[in-house]
């Protein structure tokens, strides 16, 4: 089945190579939500002059949809970045990991991004592309080792001695894995995680909960045995060897430890410093005695948090001498607005040079030394110019250095993925392009989004909105995908966006529910077709005030009304309801429990999924009945034209999918890690089921995407192309028969045709 191409990227300009400022200014957040960003950084759409050379002027169109999912054009960044690595092959050769999106890989300096596979999950710690002794590379994660011998394509778990998988927490976190340049069948592996995530496994109420333990490998990682202990109940966020020797140098919450024995032994190298939380470490590889180590924000005291910064060890961790007089480090009474430090990057081409960031947002700015930390240089702050979709402070989370030249950067944050060829002169947009009209951006095939919700506009094939969490909370193209803007962010730049629909009484009209977790950020209203929105929430409103909210933002569907909209609202687990397209909302006593709403195609009916089951109302919700035999507790409902009704239910009582259509309800999908179904609005037969299941153990059960072509009859797996298989959101484009939009947790938005899945 040919499809037609829906993005047309020919004449969008790759203007993304951009002229920092070198000066001494500065700048003025999955597991819970991060904090808002400060967004100070203003998008810049202009052409410009300077680029690396060798970066194209355009980018190729899109290849013709096909059973094999691709990616949207969606920008990136969405989610933390917490690993980037060159592989020596070539200076364009590059792989990323992310706190949720597993490992994304390059081999063009971010000119276009290539699928990987293999994770059993994706939480991704340091990535070592030093090849060991069979050729392959290596991966921390929260799920264990991870190894690949195809350069990065695909991954498998190598966990053979090591604690057995589990499917309530993380049974053995690994967040670096280093070679012993001694001997390259020598694998050495450290228990920890550098995102410091609140789970089993990892950080439980902010207490470390692994063992701070040491593997070691002798047969290139076919098998581990426990070496040693750094210290009990130690989260070990860095480690490296000192030079080519047998030394160690450990970073870790409760302060700096090392080793001269391998990583058998260990003791506390902690002289000098003004407090323990350290964050990073990095060695000079041609002198065994020198290592930097990075500090984040220290103990509270009556002025304030304790700073962060870089220390220098010149005798190989016995004391450490400050080398941070040139970094722009303020305390604050809050702790996130304290300098902090979570990287510092050695060369190994010229260990002299050095790369670190303050991650403070309103101190954010990225440093360049040329002689040891003695003096430093910003390279990248709140003035450089570059395509910014997500707003925030230029926070590195993540740097690296090119192993055979210290000129080839990149850095990675919550935001921004930049390269820089010349040692950050200029800077190159990985993963972003600016498009040809003011505030619009275009993706390179990258994204870390976790997804919430796609919808598509019935009555405009050009129009597509999507939604995820944090700065990804309303992302709207009016073009077919070939480029998106973000212009809720005035109203609501941070904190996620849960569904959106579009209105009735007048194609202008857009509404969305923002927020994520318990966290209620108001409903976000457009009468001019997305260009701006207003925010409504409080007394006022009728609605809960913004903030913290039981159950959290849920679920927006819109009906015809006799004179405005009927726009329906989950809150909480409570529907409200307006009759004047949103400026006033009441609460329906009648239905409690609600967890889901949707309004039949032709808005004839209504239908609301609670704790009691399935309610009708085939009056815009001003009474209810319910649906005999309906399961308890669905989490999603969706129509098809042919009035069937399909509902499902996620890890609930009433897990996997069920159907109504016109005398009982049936289940036809048993699996409780179902999440979304989408069904084809011209042929409904064809329908697809996402699973999801969150992070915080071992082994993922998400299978990925269910698809039929049968009503649900029978059910195949269809995966092909998908970076990971944990998916929250499903929507077929009713401009484009068979094509299908996923929304994925951690890794963007995919496409593909469904049949030609299928038939393939």
């Amino acid at each position: 089945m040919q499809l037609r191409s829906y993005r047309t990227l020919m004449n969008i300009a790759a203007f993304s190579i951009l002229a920092v400022a070198c000066t001494n200014g500065s700048e003025s957040g999955a597991p819970p939500p991060t904090q808002p960003p400060t967004a100070d950084i203003t998008a810049t759409t202009e052409p410009q002059d300077a680029r690396i050379p060798g970066t194209p002027e355009t980018i190729p169109a899109a290849p013709e949809l096909s059973g094999v999912f691709q990616k949207l054009s969606e920008p990136g960044v969405g989610g933390r970045i917490t690993s980037i690595a060159f592989r020596a092959t070539s200076r364009d050769s590059l792989l990323v990991g992310g706190d949720m999106l597993g490992i994304a890989r390059t081999e063009s300096f971010g000119d276009a991004w290539l699928e990987t596979s293999g994770l059993s999950s994706w939480e991704i710690g340091s990535i070592t592309t030093e090849p060991s002794a069979d050729g392959r590379l290596w991966a921390g994660s929260l799920s264990g080792p991870h190894a690949s011998a195809d350069g990065g394509g695909t991954w498998i778990s190598e966990r053979n001695g090591m604690p057995p998988v589990s499917d309530s927490a993380y049974s053995l976190a690994i967040e670096t894995i280093l070679i012993d340049p001694s001997d390259s069948s020598r694998l050495v592996a450290f228990n920890g995680n550098q995102r410091d995530w609140d789970a089993p496994g990892a950080y439980v109420d902010g207490i470390w909960d692994g063992d701070g333990s040491v593997w070691q490998s002798l047969d290139s990682g076919e098998s581990w045995t426990r070496l040693g202990q750094v210290s009990a109940g130690v989260n070990i966020r860095s480690a490296v060897f000192l030079g080519q020797s047998q030394s160690l140098i450990a970073a870790t919450d409760a302060g700096i430890f090392a080793s001269n024995d391998g990583g058998s032994t260990w003791f506390t190298a902690s002289e000098g410093l003004p407090h323990t939380n350290g964050f990073d470490v990095t060695s000079d590889i041609s002198n065994p005695a020198r290592a930097w180590v990075a500090l984040g924000v220290g103990p509270q005291s009556e002025d304030g948090f304790a700073v962060g910064g870089i220390w220098r060890t010149d005798d190989a961790g016995s004391s450490w001498t400050s080398v941070s007089a040139d970094l722009n480090i303020i305390s604050n009474a809050t702790e996130s607005d304290t300098g902090s430090f979570h990287q510092v990057v050695s060369a190994p081409s010229d260990p002299n040079r050095l790369y670190t960031s303050n991650v403070a947002p309103g101190q954010a700015a990225i440093y360049r030394s040329d002689n040891g930390g003695d003096t430093w240089e910003i390279i990248a702050d709140g003035s450089t110019r570059r395509p910014n979709a997500y707003g925030g402070a230029l926070r590195a989370f993540d740097i690296a250095v090119h192993p055979d030249d210290a000129d080839v950067i990149a850095i990675g944050s919550d935001e921004a993925l930049l390269g820089s060829t010349d040692g950050g002169q200029l800077w190159k947009d990985l993963t972003t392009l600016d498009a040809t009209r003011a505030n619009h951006f275009s993706g390179r095939g990258y994204s870390g989004l976790v997804s919430t919700d796609v919808v598509f506009d019935p009555r405009d094939s050009e129009q597509m909105i999507l939604l995820g969490f944090d700065g990804g909370n309303f992302i709207q193209s009016t073009d077919d995908g070939a480029s998106w803007r973000r212009t809720v962010q005035p109203v609501s730049p941070w904190g996620g966006g849960i569904e959106a629909a579009f209105g009735h009484s007048s194609v202008d009209d857009i509404y969305v529910v923002l927020g994520q977790f318990e966290n209620f950020r108001g409903i976000g209203v457009s009468s001019d077709g997305g260009a701006t929105f207003a925010l409504r929430s409080g007394q006022a409103t009728g609605l809960p005030d913004a903030g913290n909210v039981p159950g959290g933002a849920q679920a927006i569907a819109v009906a015809p009304g006799t004179e405005a909209d009927v726009v329906f609202v989950v809150v909480g687990n409570q529907l409200y309801r307006s009759l004047d397209a949103a400026d006033t909302f009441a609460i329906d006593p009648q239905l409690a429990g609600v967890t889901d709403i949707v309004v039949a195609t032709g808005g004839d009916m209504v239908f609301a999924s609670t704790s009691a089951g399935v309610f009708s109302s085939p009056d815009n919700g001003s009474t209810w009945s319910p649906m005999a035999g309906s399961p308890q507790g669905l989490t999603a409902l969706r129509t098809a034209v042919d009035g069937s009704v399909y509902g499902v239910g996620f890890r609930t009582s009433s897990p996997g999918v069920h159907v109504w259509r016109g005398d009982t309800w049936v289940t036809l999908l048993d699996d409780a890690f179902a999440h979304d179904i989408a069904v084809d609005r011209d042929d409904p037969t064809l329908i697809a089921v996402v699973t999801h299941e969150p992070a915080f153990h071992d082994i993922s059960n998400a299978s990925g995407v269910y698809m039929s072509s049968d009503a649900g009859a029978t059910f195949t797996i269809v995966n092909d192309g998908l970076s990971l298989t944990r998916a929250r959101a499903a929507e077929f484009d009713p401009s484009t028969p068979g094509r299908l939009v996923i929304g994925t947790a951690g890794r963007g938005f995919y496409e593909v045709s469904v049949p030609e899945a299928l038939a393939g």
